[in-house]
């Protein structure tokens, strides 16, 4: 009797542990089924061209994006309004207010950059990557979940690695004076300086690197959708001037401004490979480098002293 038992349990686990790729597949397709609809809403309306996708739209969306979430922490700086928010700055009294003239100043900057380097980098390595690919994915397919998670795992990746040992050839003696320092200029950054920079600077160390994950996996636009969203939320918090609850903490690459050459990584990964967070994680700013999930500021869980 007790054998029975045993023996129907053995094949309902084996059926089950058969079924689990089956039910994991189904669910993907369930999840695509409930996203495809509204995407292919959206090709309906503005075309389904993969070159106007990829470089036309894609460009309009990221850049337009950056001027959004940029544009509502600049507009704090600007007015020093709510009062309630200057507890969450990461360096207190710095940009309050910031000055109009310098606002200007880099808002000019950021414009030339996106507009005179931005699309054409854009454009030429779009097309590279097309040289090299013999089918472009169809771009009214949505992709599954486990694609864009693999994705979006490679392009992290990617954009650590290529940021981290371009931003280090930026700091060095001979790149430093002529290039890199015009970014360093914002010892205390404000969002929308995150893409103040020379021109070469912009181009190697800013989109380069944003690109080499979606060239390696062959990224469809709806993952490049994704993928974009991510990091001009994460490189225009990380230059926001704020730690604010419940987002990503903006305390490594601040300590960078004010150090020069500490933590020169999006995430910490190729800095503890080399040793160049060492500093950092000694001060206070590592202590308070977390994600908050309360309405404290990082200097009030952490104090100075």
């Amino acid at each position: 009797m007790n054998y029975t038992i045993l023996g129907e349990t053995s094949v309902n686990v084996t059926l089950n542990s058969e079924s689990a790729p089956h039910f994991i597949e189904h669910q993907q397709n369930h999840s695509r089924g409930l996203v495809e609809p509204y995407w292919n809403a959206l090709l309906d309306v503005i075309g389904d061209d993969p070159d106007m996708l990829y470089v036309w739209y894609l460009t309009i969306y990221a850049y337009g994006l950056f001027w959004i979430i940029g544009g509502l922490f600049v507009l704090m700086d600007l007015t020093n309004r709510p009062r309630w928010m200057r507890k969450y700055k990461t360096q207190p009294g710095t940009n309050e207010p910031l000055e109009w003239d310098r606002f200007m100043h880099l808002v000019r900057t950021v414009l030339y950059n996106q507009l005179v380097f931005g699309i054409p980098t854009t454009y030429v390595v779009y097309h590279i990557n097309k040289y090299f690919i013999d089918c472009m994915p169809d771009v009214r397919y949505v992709p599954p979940l486990d694609e864009l998670l693999r994705d979006m795992v490679v392009c992290i990746l990617g954009w650590e690695v290529g940021f981290y040992y371009t931003h280090r050839i930026f700091h060095s003696r001979h790149f430093y004076q002529r290039f890199h320092k015009l970014h360093h200029e914002w010892r205390a950054p404000v969002a929308l300086s995150a893409m103040y920079a020379h021109p070469l600077e912009f181009v190697v160390s800013d989109l380069l690197p944003v690109y080499l994950g979606p060239a390696i996996m062959k990224c469809h636009v709806f993952t490049m959708v994704l993928w974009l969203t991510f990091v001009m939320w994460d490189t225009v918090g990380d230059h926001s001037g704020y730690h604010l609850p419940f987002l990503g903490s903006s305390e490594s690459h601040d300590f960078h401004h004010q150090n020069f050459n500490q933590c020169y990584g999006n995430y910490g990964i190729c800095d503890r490979l080399h040793g160049t967070n060492d500093e950092f994680r000694k001060k206070k700013q590592y202590q308070r480098h977390y994600r908050i999930f309360s309405l404290k500021s990082a200097r009030e869980l952490v104090p100075v002293r």
